[in-house]
């Protein structure tokens, strides 16, 4: 098989391939590498191209093993990545980034509360303080600050009608 040969077999499969790859890898660029892959094979044994029947098929079987591997190896990475991260102690970065919403989605949620509730939350899941030194700062019945009744706590929990 010559160069024309082979770019005219290539250029019409590559389309296909890459929908396949792209189907499978879920990533665009994983999809191109795969093809590109694929294609590079098929230069490899183009002395031997004609004994396979259909091309396409053959091609296609490769590009389905070959999204199989680099997700494999992708989820092995991350694997890795995520061993070494306990190893050392080290967060990794996209579970830092969830920590962070967590707590920005926290913050908000509190900052719609009322100021009083607010202090309150911070002396007692923050500070650590105890009921009884609760209900001595703010001059709230100790039921109240253990349960919230008659705060904002109950709108938060069950809409009103």
């Amino acid at each position: 098989m010559d160069i024309v040969e082979y770019k005219k077999i290539v250029v019409a499969l590559r389309p296909s391939l890459l929908a396949v790859a792209r189907r499978i890898t879920g990533n665009t660029q994983d999809a191109e590498d795969v093809v590109q892959d694929v294609c590079l094979k098929i230069w490899h044994f183009r002395d031997r191209i004609d004994q396979y029947e259909n091309m396409k098929a053959y091609s296609t079987t490769m590009v389905k093993n070959l999204s199989i591997d680099k997700i494999r190896s992708r989820k092995a990475f991350s694997d890795e990545l995520e061993l070494a991260g306990k190893e050392t102690g080290e967060q990794l970065p996209d579970s830092l980034l969830e920590e962070k919403e967590e707590r920005d989605a926290i913050r908000k949620i509190i900052e719609m509360l009322p100021p009083l509730q607010q202090r309150i939350l911070q002396m007692k899941d923050i500070e650590g303080y105890e009921t009884d030194e609760i209900t001595e700062i703010t001059g709230m019945a100790a039921e109240a600050v253990r349960t919230g009744q008659g705060s904002v706590w109950d709108s938060l929990i069950s809409p009103t009608d």
